[in-house]
């Protein structure tokens, strides 16, 4: 069982801490755990409770009404709106799903989850709408809180797990005007968002160098030499790698024929990268779906 402090409920379920205080006082909706030396903490069921209350007001109820449903009832009308919301709160709750049974090692939560999430929105969105914000949820928790790198491994791990299996479905590619390398340079290791790239340029049956996490420049000099890529694409997930992102475009834009560089990363990281005529920054997911395409 996880511990979780008032910081880390308000990152995970956007709502306030004071917020969260008043409604312990005067509703009674959660009620926190003590240490032996006095701290108070919330448990997996707890941050779950609070996450489902957060699913119910975005549907139109009031706290007030929420706090004086009994556990069944309150189960009933989490199941109702699982099986009747619109496509806004349906994401919510299966990112919600997802984070709290990947926090709790609940593998059986989290693959009903992340199947109901590529059965109701296909792999491609369901990355969008579901796998990325939970995952930005976590990134934050992680940043500021005291919870395990094991449960990132463990969250990551079986999402990927899906998407192998997705791009193992696939017909091999029999387009070779185009050549994708794709990797993430050294120090980068959230592939993720490199799987999702590889199983759409696969399904549009282009040649792909999946090269992973993790790669030297002098490994992407090699494969330069004896592939001649038309085309690289990586992510930056990791903040504050300006500097090394820049060494790299510096150095291809240098040793490579003019080949197309794109680099998925946020808007503020884009706008600090040095980038050549042939060098793009992917700020959002519906460029790198154009980019794809």
């Amino acid at each position: 069982m996880a511990k979780y402090k008032i910081s880390d409920l308000e990152q995970l379920s956007g709502v306030k801490a004071h917020t969260i205080r008043i409604w312990e006082q005067r509703y009674k909706v959660l009620v926190p755990l003590r240490t032996e030396t006095n701290i108070r903490y919330y448990d997996d069921k707890q941050l779950l409770k609070l996450l489902n209350i957060v699913s119910l007001m975005n549907a139109g109820n009031k706290i007030s009404v929420i706090s004086k449903l009994s556990d069944k009832e309150f189960n009933e009308e989490i199941k109702t709106l699982g099986e009747t919301s619109s496509i806004g709160l349906k994401e919510e709750m299966l990112t919600n799903q997802l984070i709290i049974s990947g926090l709790a090692y609940d593998e059986k939560a989290f693959d009903k989850a992340l199947s109901n999430s590529i059965l109701s929105f296909g792999l491609l969105q369901s990355y969008n709408k579901v796998f990325y914000p939970m995952l930005v949820k976590l990134g934050l928790l992680w940043s500021v809180s005291e919870l395990t790198p094991s449960q990132e491994h463990f969250v990551s791990n079986l999402i990927k797990q899906k998407m192998f299996a997705a791009i193992d479905a696939l017909e091999p590619a029999s387009i070779q005007t185009e050549k994708w390398v794709l990797f993430l340079p050294e120090a980068e290791m959230h592939d993720i968002g490199l799987l999702i790239a590889n199983f759409m340029l696969r399904s549009k049956s282009v040649t792909v160098i999946y090269l992973g996490e993790n790669v030297p420049i002098k490994n992407l000099y090699q494969v330069a030499e004896n592939v001649k890529p038309t085309h690289y694409l990586t992510f930056a997930v990791r903040q504050n790698q300006q500097k090394m992102f820049n060494k790299y475009l510096s150095e291809m834009k240098n040793r490579f024929d003019d080949p197309n560089i794109f680099i998925c990363c946020d808007m503020s990281f884009g706008e600090k990268l040095n980038l050549s005529d042939n060098q793009h920054a992917i700020t959002s997911f519906d460029s790198f779906m154009n980019v794809i395409k």
